[in-house]
């Protein structure tokens, strides 16, 4: 019944003019993901100009492409972000495609995705939120964008098939467990911008060989490096000013300090 309502409100729309102010009224007050939605997707309106994927039909599965826009009623509306837990546990999902525009991938917005292999992200991005791609262990390689100032908590945990990653050159710090349990990753760089590197970043990468950690850094978390088998690590402290968790290096290969 309530569709049927919000249905002939918006046919209404469509053929009485009404000022922007009037329409924007009803799609804030009687707005439903469900007339947005784009095959299998679902959205959320967060300004006049901007929706936010919300939601997905139970059956979805295999690969999807998020669309760029989206057209409510009368308007036009940018996809600006991947929401909140939108595809938490979507063990379906093998891959996705995120367009241009897209900023934000919210906290745990892909966790439990176990069956996804790639995912496609733009250049627009600039956070990626704690728990964003937690268990996503098919997973196997991933471009962060350059505007990514920061890679939150337990952002890659358990990601157990990822191989190698690179942080570009904006990013400043990389969140407690961001990486822990990556026991494939073989390589990863540390940009020179980089100031801290949270506690079990790093933690049981037995597969990573090698690591230079740059001067801009001058906080290396507890247990870090916790676990890392076979890595080699050299550490720039020529300023002399680099403060270092209990344990950080803890089973390391070994650890050289450059002064």
């Amino acid at each position: 019944m309530k569709k049927k309502i919000i249905a002939i409100i918006v046919a209404i729309v469509l053929i009485i003019p009404v000022s922007r102010g009037w329409y924007e009224f009803l799609l804030d007050n009687f707005f439903d993901a469900e007339l947005a939605s784009s095959t299998q997707l679902k959205f959320r309106k967060i300004s006049d100009t901007e929706v936010e994927v919300v939601g997905y039909d139970s059956y979805l599965h295999g690969s999807i492409t998020i669309p760029e826009k989206i057209r409510i009623g009368l308007y036009e509306y940018k996809v600006a972000s991947i929401g909140v837990e939108v595809f938490s546990g979507c063990s379906s999902l093998t891959s996705i495609k995120i367009p241009e525009g897209v900023t934000s991938i919210k906290s745990s917005a892909f966790l439990g995705c176990s069956s996804l292999t790639s995912i496609d992200i733009p250049e627009s991005l600039t956070s990626i939120g704690i728990y964003a791609f937690w268990g996503c262990s098919s997973l196997t390689s991933i471009k962060i964008p350059e505007g990514v100032t920061s890679i939150g908590k337990w952002a890659f945990d358990g990601c157990s098939a990822l191989t190698s990653i690179n942080i570009p050159d904006g990013v400043t710090s990389i969140g407690s467990y961001a990486f822990e349990g990556c026991s494939s990753l073989t390589s990863i760089n540390i940009p020179e911008g980089v100031t801290s590197i949270g506690e079990e970043a790093f933690w049981g990468c037995s597969s990573l060989t090698s690591i230079k950690i740059p001067k801009s850094v001058t906080s290396i978390g507890y247990k870090a490096f916790y676990g890392c088998s076979n890595l080699e690590i050299v550490i720039d402290n020529s300023e002399n000013n680099v403060k270092v968790g209990e344990l950080a290096f803890e089973g390391c290969k070994s650890v050289k300090w450059l002064k």
